[in-house]
């Protein structure tokens, strides 16, 4: 139905031929079995701070302007879009008017977290927790590929660079091929929290706290993967939750993000030697 990376007007491509609200994160088209998420780095100042944690999963804000969010309307139909049959569409504002479709989505769980509503009054918000499917419906690492192992914690830093950049064995299936894209994610993932050695690689300082995994550091992309950036070593940082709030939110945030990739850049060169 849509294309990864494809930009879209949302008015004139998406919701004239598909029905739906105009306005707003969540659209239900009433006449097709989809449910349409629009998120952007807009809706930050009301407190929609829609983002990619390190476990890989998104993170995304319900509706509801003013008071306490309520599991109704658009918050209902993302909980309940398995059980109603409905699939999940998640899009990226550009710019003004138009989206690039990100991919197909699956509600995992969600939580309750103290947001300001458009009074700037705190509230409780709701905050869906979506992993993002691969394409093709989403297969899980069930078998490894031949020759490219599931990544791991207890690989070393080398280990996990060689499967950062792994390549889908010669012909290899459609299927072998989507795990693949999944095995060099989860490497890079695991790369850029290893070589952090525990430290924010963009202020320097430890890791804030203990998380379930071990010390929390969030893994950044310097260049979003949905502008075309390369899911690789040179093209993620682990950093601590200010600091990556910072990048995405900061006044500075454009030249802050700069600054990381140049700091990665010279991490990485001295790793290659």
């Amino acid at each position: 139905m849509f294309e990864i990376g494809k930009l879209y007007k949302r008015k004139e491509d998406i919701q004239i031929p598909l029905g739906g609200q105009r306005q707003g994160g969540i659209s239900t088209p009433s006449r097709h079995p989809i449910i349409l998420l629009f998120t952007g780095d807009a809706g930050a100042e009301y407190g929609y701070e829609d983002r990619f944690q390190d476990d890989g999963t998104f993170w995304y804000t319900g509706e509801g302007q003013i008071g306490d969010m309520e599991m109704v309307r658009g918050n209902l139909a993302i909980r309940d879009h398995a059980k109603n049959g409905k699939r999940l569409h998640l899009f990226e504002y550009v710019q003004k008017g138009m989206v690039r479709y990100v991919g197909e989505a699956r509600y995992l769980d969600h939580h309750s977290a103290t947001r300001p509503d458009q009074e700037s009054a705190l509230r409780e918000a709701f905050i869906f927790h979506l992993e993002i499917l691969p394409v093709g419906g989403g297969i899980p690492f069930e078998h490894e590929v031949k020759g490219i192992p599931k990544p791991s914690k207890k690989m070393s830093l080398a280990e996990l660079g060689l499967l950062a950049r792994a390549k889908a064995p010669a012909k290899a299936t459609k299927k072998q091929v989507e795990q693949t894209v999944y095995v060099r994610s989860e490497a890079v993932k695991l790369y850029a929290l290893k070589r952090s050695q525990c430290v924010c690689e963009g202020c320097g300082k430890p890791a804030p706290f203990e998380g379930k995994q071990g010390p929390y550091l969030e893994v950044h992309h310097l260049h979003r993967l949905g502008d075309g950036g390369p899911d690789e070593p040179l093209n993620v940082a682990a950093l601590c939750p200010n600091c990556h709030r910072r990048a995405h939110f900061g006044i500075d945030g454009s030249t802050y993000n700069e600054h990381l990739i140049q700091k990665i850049a010279e991490f990485e060169s001295v790793i290659s030697k």
